[in-house]
């Protein structure tokens, strides 16, 4: 399955306060540790207006081993003025859900002027309500879309509500990815996903891709009707693993994700690794192939092991499988480009999650006997520019900085440099932009940040909430049996 869902459910590892929103390979990560989920839910957060990349400094590193190339090139500055806070206005009456049946998951998604709450209860039954930012009122929903004995999930797009959940008793086929109108609630498009743990989920702006490694095919689906686009069949080598290929960054990367920086929405293109080690890119609309590198990764062994990695602007940055150990790069826009390692883990240590955090920039979880380790790695240059020890799995990177949140310890933000911006201890903090940020307390206060190394603005409290989300002036929240609206920006 993609790996953009990673960073979602690995805040399920921990008994984590906050859950932020999805996106499509997370669902593995949750099943095996089912345990441990009842967390607070946070949802789409800003998932307004996310502007441009942060300029990029090199400044080399002692730890793993970067390899020398080309520096990188600097991303444009934004130029939105950041919002001006005010304290937590509620906005309109609380909307009553009822007690009958307890709420044990709640995220959200925030797109346009309204919001869209998903609720899961006890008995997995799963439904979504529309609300109005502008005035607090439910636009409608509750709406009862489906029931999953595991976990649903709502994940940020630019023009559809998509829900992805699963269940965890053996039932075939074991999860769904939904699509719903923003404006009726009336569900577009239902596609079952035959093996979460297995199977690929790629998300692109009109079409849905899903590979069905147990069929040995990948079929492409209209978000707006559910009717299938394509389908192609697997090459004798086996599809094994499939990515967005996504911006690299600047504007026209902004529309297409979450504010999180961590979910992607394929753009243009996807990619999928073969058990032999060859590198397919497709047209996601149209599933037709672009291009083809053989041995640019290991082969898949006999588990059908693959290299997890990021896609960005044409380079396949993947992470060897073997080994767990080195980052290799490959051009996959020209034909014949050579493939060369950029980096290799310290002695012991092993490689996970990788994502885009700028042009020229991709960042990295570092695991080893000693904790995990988070590198901001220079491509070009191909050198640590910055790291920092003893992080959690819950981080994201978004224009250029990177935010680590603090479900064991105090978290922050920091710049392209690895300068520390954001100081204030917190369950949890997410973007409003790129200069400006939410952190919320443990004592279920909110604050305000901006500009990111500034001093926090006390918005208020908004008491124990199962799930929140936000724009650039609303917060959403769930507390107990009502879904609030609060104004807190003008």
């Amino acid at each position: 399955m993609s790996t953009e869902l990673d960073p979602f459910f690995a805040a399920l590892r921990h008994d984590a306060e906050a859950l932020p929103a999805a996106a499509p390979a997370h669902v593995r990560e949750l099943g095996r540790r089912r345990g441990r989920r009842r967390a607070l839910a946070v949802g789409a957060a800003a998932f307004a207006a996310v502007a441009v990349i942060a300029l990029v400094i090199g400044v080399a590193l002692p730890h793993g081993r970067p390899h020398g190339g080309e520096p990188a090139t600097p991303g444009p500055t934004s130029t939105e003025a950041p919002p001006r806070f005010e304290k937590l206005t509620p906005v309109g009456s609380a909307i009553a859900l009822g007690a009958a049946v307890s709420n044990r998951l709640a995220t959200v998604q925030v797109l346009g002027d309204r919001a869209f709450v998903c609720l899961q209860n006890e008995a997995g039954e799963t439904s979504v309500v529309a609300v109005d930012l502008a005035t607090g009122r439910k636009v409608w929903g509750p709406l009862v879309v489906a029931t999953f004995r595991d976990t649903a999930v709502i994940h940020w797009h630019p023009r559809f509500v998509v829900l992805m959940g699963r269940h965890d008793d053996g039932t075939r086929p074991d999860g769904s990815v939904l699509t719903l109108d923003p404006d009726s609630g009336k569900t577009l498009l239902k596609v079952d996903v035959d093996a979460f743990e297995q199977d690929d989920i790629v998300l692109g702006e009109s079409t849905l891709v899903i590979g069905s490694r147990g069929e040995g095919t990948t079929r492409g689906y209209d978000l707006a009707t559910g009717q299938v686009r394509w389908t192609v069949p697997d090459p004798s080598g086996r599809i094994v693993h499939s990515l967005p290929m996504q911006l690299p960054g600047g504007p026209g990367a902004a529309p297409l994700r979450s504010a999180f920086g961590g979910s992607f929405l394929a753009t243009g293109q996807f990619v999928q690794f073969t058990g032999d080690g060859t590198a397919i890119v497709r047209d996601v609309g149209t599933g037709a192939e672009a291009s083809r590198r053989a041995g640019v990764l290991s082969p898949s062994g006999a588990g059908g092991e693959h290299d997890d990695g990021v896609a960005v602007g044409g380079v396949l940055y993947a992470v060897d499988h073997g080994t767990g150990a080195t980052v290799r790069a490959t051009d996959l826009t020209k034909p014949g480009a050579a493939t060369t390692t950029v980096y290799t883990a310290a002695q012991g240590a092993r490689i996970g999650q990788v994502l885009a955090c700028g042009p020229g920039r991709i960042c990295l979880a570092e695991q080893s006997d000693n904790g995990m380790r988070l590198v901001d790695l220079d491509t070009g240059r191909r050198r640590a520019v910055w790291t920092r020890d003893g992080v959690t799995r819950d981080w994201h990177a978004l224009d250029g900085q990177v935010l680590v949140n603090g479900l064991d310890e105090p978290g922050g933000i920091y710049d392209a440099a690895g300068k520390q911006l954001l100081k204030e201890p917190g369950r949890r903090q997410g973007w409003i932009d790129p200069r400006s940020a939410l952190v919320f307390t443990q004592d279920d206060e909110v604050l305000g940040v901006t500009p990111l190394n500034g001093d926090p603005v006390r918005l208020g409290a908004i008491g124990a909430a199962l799930g929140w989300g936000w724009s650039r002036t609303h917060l959403i929240a769930v507390v107990g049996d009502e879904i609030k609206v609060w104004r807190f920006a003008a």
